[in-house]
């Protein structure tokens, strides 16, 4: 049974965003249609992170393993409705199963391989899992092991590689059959994926089939990537955006994936220089690296090979998209996204202006603007006044994004069912950002999560759009502002920042830049820590809460 409505199963389709094709029936196509092209291979460094040598694999060759997987699950009683946690690295097993768990019917759920045994508890008490993937050791110490332990008894144990307790199946040696065709609809849960738990337990996002094709179409398209083209995927496959993003882009362009993760900068480089990359997806901190690198020239090749470069999870340096466009003609494309359903693109082709392509996205969707246009992914959204609940739509006005269309998920999911309890009557999820409409009224930029404004003196301060100013300090590598209490203000910024090599910053140098950058003075930074890195969560955003955390067990100590 369908988790949307038949209007809204009817709408998409009319609409054009929603049809009848399952990703394995997509991957099925590809394989038939290029059985002999290269289309995975695994990080050149994957014995230190898992074992084995690293596979490169055709898409024949892939599918042969994908019916393997298939037969194995299917033996263990694992098929339609089956909801199929899996913590695995980049490797290629990643891409298999995930690929032959849709193939019987299960619903896959992939967690991150930062969450350990009470994270790992949390999530079951949330979604009632049936079966359980991982792997036995990671970079050489245990892994399965200290996470045995959190799963009900009744969940299957299923694992890769050596080194797994007692009583967990190994999938990668097990004997297999013949796989049994599986009847599947496009309407059918392909997913659950978890967002990343900054408010508490994390909640459990169901999408669809059609789902991750639609929020796929937008990136695709604005990409223009050829037949072929090969893309490097740098973060782990574990939420909507990189499932949706990246790896279905990938599964579009039929070329080959190129796998990495954890992140590894010198073997992110050799992958670039040795292998044909037309496409990747990296955090702002990596641009950062790669404008730094970029007069090595053994590294101008794989640059000028390169056909886009995304960017997201952080407000990025308007400096480099500038760099890139200008040294290399790369247009660098701005992403915002949620697993819930939410995205902005930000393209050459719909923002020229590689320094606003930094920080703005179309107002495309708005339907208090031009009703006719939707956002990169078919959807459309409204902006909503947090303190009067009307919408607002005159150039520099601020609001909370609702939004809907068919990426959106159902409900929040639960072992209860779907929980639409997030929504308004009308159909709208609220998501919790702010956006403020650009003074020309064409564009919006982020703002700032709701619950992440800075109040000092009772003036708003948003942290994003201080991360964006700041950004540009030179010699930083990254940066970020959290909130710290004081008696008299309530609150004051303080500045967190990441150093390149040989370069050091102090605070009358932040207070200049401010200065020089007219920033009104209730903004500037009255704190400033280096650090060596940002924390980040399982999903490789800003964990700005750890900052602000850090900072009141300070207490009054002055930096």
């Amino acid at each position: 049974m369908s988790v949307f409505s038949a209007a809204d199963r009817a709408r998409f389709r009319a609409e054009g965003h929603w049809g009848d094709v399952t990703l394995p029936a997509m991957f099925a196509a590809t394989c038939a249609r290029v059985p002999d092209r290269l289309g995975l291979v695994d990080a050149p460094n994957r014995a230190e992170i898992f074992e084995g040598a690293p596979k490169r694999l055709t898409y024949a060759q892939m599918q042969v393993e994908v019916d393997r997987y298939a037969a194995i699950l299917q033996a263990r009683g694992i098929g339609p409705g089956s909801l199929v946690a899996t913590q695995l690295p980049n490797i290629a097993e990643l891409v298999l199963l995930y690929l032959a768990i849709s193939q019987v019917g299960a619903v896959l759920s992939p967690i991150s391989m930062a969450y350990r045994s009470a994270e790992l508890r949390d999530l079951s008490q949330v979604a009632e899992f049936d079966a359980y993937i991982s792997v036995g050791q990671l970079r050489g110490q245990a892994f399965y092991a200290e996470r045995l332990d959190a799963l009900p008894d009744h969940v299957q144990r299923l694992g890769l590689g050596e080194g797994l307790p007692e009583g967990v199946f190994r999938l990668d040696t097990a004997d297999a059959g013949d796989s049994a065709p599986v009847p599947l609809d496009a309407d059918d849960l392909y997913a659950v994926f978890w967002t990343s738990g900054t408010e508490g337990i994390p909640k459990a996002v169901p999408k669809t089939h059609n789902n991750l094709m639609s929020s796929s179409l937008g990136a695709w398209r604005l990409l223009g990537l050829p037949d072929g083209a090969n893309v490097l995927a740098p973060f782990p496959f574990v939420n909507a955006a990189a499932v949706g993003g990246l790896m279905m882009c990938w599964m579009r362009t039929a070329g080959a994936m190129i796998l990495h993760h954890p992140f590894d900068v010198t073997v992110f480089l050799t992958q670039l220089k040795t292998e044909d990359i037309t496409y990747t997806m990296v955090a702002p901190t990596v641009l950062v690296y790669l404008r730094e690198q970029a007069q090595d020239p053994d590294l101008h090749p794989a640059l000028n090979r390169l056909q886009a470069i995304g960017t997201g999870s952080a407000p990025p340096d308007p400096e480099v998209f500038v760099f890139f466009q200008d040294r290399f003609a790369i247009p660098v494309v701005n992403f915002f996204g949620s697993n819930e359903g939410a995205q902005m693109c930000s393209s050459q082709e719909r923002i020229p202006d590689p320094r606003q392509r930094a920080s703005f996205f179309p107002r495309d969707g708005d339907e208090a603007w031009k009703p006719a246009l939707r956002t990169a992914n078919g959807g459309t959204f409204k902006l909503v006044d947090p303190a009067t609940g009307a919408t607002v739509s005159e150039p520099g006005a601020l609001g909370e994004m609702y939004i809907q269309g068919p990426t959106l998920l159902p409900g929040y999911y639960s072992r209860n069912g779907i929980d639409r309890s997030k929504f308004t009557a009308d159909g709208y999820l609220p998501t919790g950002d702010l956006f403020q409409i650009s003074d020309c009224g064409s564009l919006i930029r982020f703002h700032a999560r709701s619950r992440e404004l800075i109040v000092r003196g009772g003036m708003k301060i948003s942290p994003v759009e201080l991360d964006n100013v700041l950004s540009a300090l030179p010699g930083v590598r990254e940066v970020a502002v959290a909130a710290y209490a004081d008696p008299q203000m309530g609150e004051k910024v303080c500045l967190f920042a990441v150093m390149t090599p040989g370069h050091t910053l102090d605070l009358p140098a932040v207070t200049a830049f401010c200065d020089r950058a007219g920033l009104a003075k209730f903004k500037w930074p009255e704190r400033l820590v280096l650090r060596d890195a940002l924390p980040r969560t399982p999903l490789a955003k800003l964990d700005r809460k750890v900052l602000a955390k850090w900072l009141a067990q300070q207490g009054d100590i002055h930096a």
